[in-house]
């Protein structure tokens, strides 16, 4: 073989190498070109979802919106005669609460005009007759008139002490059970004089 063949050969060599780098550069970027196909549509799904979510959250709030306003709309349409029904039967509940305590109160002061009556029915000097004082009382308002009070200790009825008042001062005797009732009443004389 001659050396032209041989560099002819060399060359289809070098050529078909070069072609088959060639071809693996052009697969790499058809590999590179598939996945920033994928990536843009996975990234397109994504802000489709996203304005699919968006709008849905836009019609949801335009609805509420509407709901308010319709319900503003009915308050504000309510008419005047619902108006005045509504004022008229607040008027007849609060005409109905007034008339029930002036009831009351009419009830009231005819029971104050009643217990009036009895009371000017019982005049103090018939009290005073229907009680005929029994000596003890006579002898108490006698040693009340001499500025002598007894004193007693709650819920019992014995005396244990008086209080008499004098001009000058007040002192409290004790009752002794063993000194002679004449000599307690010296006693309590002499302390009233002074």
């Amino acid at each position: 073989m001659a050396v032209d063949d041989l560099s002819e050969q060399r060359l289809l060599v070098q050529s078909a190498i070069a072609n088959l780098k060639h071809s693996d550069d052009a697969q790499v970027g058809r590999e590179i070109a598939q996945l920033v196909e994928k990536s843009k549509a996975a990234q397109q799904l994504k802000v489709d979802q996203q304005q699919e979510a968006l709008q849905a959250l836009s019609r949801r709030l335009q609805t509420a919106r509407g709901r308010v306003e319709a319900s503003k709309a009915q308050r504000e349409q309510k008419s005047h005669a619902e108006t005045m029904r509504e004022l008229d039967h607040e008027r007849l509940a609060a005409e109905d609460v007034i008339a029930a305590h002036g009831q009351r109160q009419a009830e009231l002061e005819h029971n104050i005009e009643v217990l009036e009556a009895q009371l000017a029915g019982l005049d103090e000097s018939d009290v005073e007759r229907e009680c005929v004082p029994d000596e003890t009382v006579l002898k108490l308002q006698i040693l009340r008139g001499l500025g002598v009070e007894p004193l007693t200790d709650p819920g019992e009825t014995d005396i244990r002490s008086v209080r008499v008042w004098t001009a000058a001062q007040a002192c409290v005797v004790s009752i002794d059970e063993n000194v002679a009732s004449q000599q307690m009443a010296a006693q309590l004389w002499d302390l009233c004089s002074a």
